[in-house]
């Protein structure tokens, strides 16, 4: 997707004299062969009788996110002999902030300039990727009948992009998630989409942007069981072969793919398991009936797939409850359990001089950040040891290193030392030996100046989230062949607040929890990919907030009095932060597994 939307001085910009000559695209539908149809009623986005020319406009950017028709209700707003050799960009940008100003004007003719705040490209594969870049098109209209009507419009920048507004855009299109492998076939990673299918065409559209695989910034970050040259093969029908609502109901869904390279028993595990997951995240009701050029994915599941036959690549899995909340308090790693705490056992749990603490996911594994300076003066190093065990000093710096991150395998460790050097440490398992390597950031350091106070992977290991100078950005993690790994495709963490981030840490896959050095809103919950941010309630904080840790269903802060808690769940409604009591003053951060 170009990023290439500046905004652009008036004479820069080619102004179109003929409908025919409307930017186009060598794709008319790229957009809007995602839905095909929607609930939005084509009479509301038709062009109000004696409209004056910046409602025409402004309405005109509301029927774009109306794909229904190859943008039939677009195509009203333009002069009717150009309307329909109107070929719609296969680009977009969504946009807030709208403005239309007047220049030319006569008594037939106006010319005028679409000035807004771009909020997200949106590309033809459903993705949606936030931005804040102002756009600037031109526009010009004519009078058809007494009627103005749109005669030309420009590029945005020098590309051909379909304007869309927000608010219009978010009442038609709605987010689902797709489900590719991580790298070790543990898990399953989101890749967010945005569609603005009818529910007996959701299932469909899903499984086809599935075949065709993850978005760019994913694809040599995730497994890709589908290959290069998978499709689907025929109508997606309910389990009993009928086109009419696949998914609604308990009448299931039937897919038979062709083009899969491989179908051995591992590989059709993984598929099953991004079929299921993607379709139920979208509440397409099973059982999954799945099959390969007529022949069943698995000879066990002939009548289909249920969540429980892919229970361990849930994406929503996590070992927070099994584990259990720990913290570091006063310098000790400790375990709280209801109103108890209890160091634990070993040298970390009799220590004072604990940084900070990064616990496996299993809880088998931990890795500490100790004061190794003398008298309290700088110097850090880390220790990495057995959970209750005797742990070995593997990495020191001269004066910091963030908070241990751990990938989901428990055999690898991340943290920053001095704010720059991205480090990986690998655990042998069979052998306990640890090796280092350095991650390559430079991405990071091109991205956002300053240094980096925090890094956390997600739980899938497959993205990595950053304070950088108080901003907070999100990567991908690539290891290439050789072994060398890298951040790359970093977004900033577009919020409607000044960033002042000081801890970050992932709730799920996509989404993740920010604390900041404010009294407004100090803690937000942030979906990168979608722009939206959702700010937790703040009675009871004491901001700044220092540290943060998220769960599926609680998010902790410590502020300048301790360690405080908030329900995050669906179900959950809380309008405050309670305190964890044992938690309370000193030196304390909570630490979950991650």
């Amino acid at each position: 997707m170009t990023r290439r939307l500046l905004a652009v001085a008036l004479a820069g910009l080619l102004l179109l004299t003929g409908c025919s000559n409307i930017p186009d695209s060598t794709n008319p539908r790229v957009i809007g062969d995602l839905g095909g149809g929607t609930t939005a009623p084509d009479r509301d986005l038709g062009p109000r009788r004696d409209a004056q020319p910046e409602t025409i406009v402004r309405d005109f950017l509301k029927a774009n996110a109306v794909a229904d028709g190859n943008y039939a209700a677009s195509r009203k707003f333009l002069v009717q002999n150009g309307a329909g050799n109107w070929q719609v960009p296969k680009q977009a940008v969504v946009v807030k902030d709208i403005d239309v100003l007047p220049g030319e004007r006569s008594a037939n003719l106006i010319k005028a300039t679409i000035r807004a705040q771009a909020t997200g490209f949106f590309g033809a594969d459903g993705t949606l990727e936030p931005t804040t870049q102002s756009i600037t098109q031109n526009v010009q209209l004519v009078q058809v009948d007494g009627q103005w009507r749109i005669q030309g419009l420009s590029s945005v920048g020098d590309t051909p992009m379909l304007v869309i507004d927000t608010t219009q855009f978010r009442s038609v299109y709605r987010r689902h998630l797709l489900y590719f492998p991580d790298p070790t076939g543990r898990t399953l990673v989101p890749d967010a989409r945005w569609l603005a299918s009818p529910r007996p065409k959701l299932a469909a559209d899903l499984l086809m942007l599935l075949v065709r695989g993850p978005r760019a910034s994913l694809k040599d970050a995730v497994l890709n069981p589908f290959g290069s040259s998978a499709a689907v093969r025929g109508a997606v029908t309910d389990a009993n072969g009928d086109q009419r609502d696949p998914g609604v109901g308990f009448a299931g869904v039937h897919v038979d793919f062709t083009g899969l390279p491989r179908v051995e028993p591992d590989v059709a595990r993984l598929v099953a398991g991004q079929v299921v997951w993607s379709l139920q995240s979208a509440e397409v009701q099973g059982p999954y009936v799945i099959t390969v050029d007529g022949t069943a994915l698995d000879e066990k599941h002939q009548a289909g797939w249920n969540p429980n036959d892919v229970a361990s690549l849930s994406p929503n899995a996590s070992s927070d409850l099994a584990v259990g909340l720990h913290g570091v308090l006063d310098g000790r790693f400790v375990k709280v359990s209801g109103s108890q705490v209890t160091p634990v056992a070993g040298p970390l749990g009799a220590s004072t001089s604990i940084r900070s603490v990064g616990l496996s996911s299993s809880g088998r594994q931990v890795a500490a950040v100790l004061d190794t300076g003398a008298r309290g003066g700088p110097g850090t190093s880390l220790a990495l040891g057995p959970y209750g065990g005797v742990p070995t000093q593997v990495l020191t710096a001269a004066v910091s290193m963030t908070r241990p991150s751990w990938t989901p395998d428990d055999t690898g460790v991340w943290t920053v030392v001095d704010g720059a050097r991205v480090v990986k440490l690998r655990l042998d398992q069979t052998t306990g030996e640890v090796s280092s390597s350095d991650v390559d950031s430079g991405e990071v350091a091109a991205a956002a100046p300053g240094p980096i106070t925090e890094l956390r992977l997600s739980r899938d290991g497959v993205r990595v989230a950053l304070v950088v100078g108080g901003r907070a950005l999100v990567g991908v993690v690539q290891t290439a062949q050789t072994g060398q790994t890298r951040i790359t495709h970093l977004q900033s963490v577009i919020t409607d607040r000044e960033p002042a981030a000081s801890s970050i840490d992932w709730q799920t896959g996509d989404q993740f929890v920010v604390g900041r050095n404010t009294s407004d809103s100090p803690v937000l919950m942030v979906r990168y990919d979608a722009g939206d941010t959702t700010p937790l309630p703040s009675r009871n904080l004491s901001p700044p907030v220092t540290s943060v840790a998220a769960s599926s269903s609680t998010v902790y802060a410590t502020d300048s009095s301790g360690v405080w808690e908030i329900g995050v769940a669906p179900d959950n409604d809380a309008q405050y932060w309670s305190q964890v009591d044992r938690l309370a003053g000193g030196r304390a951060n909570p630490v979950l597994p991650g």
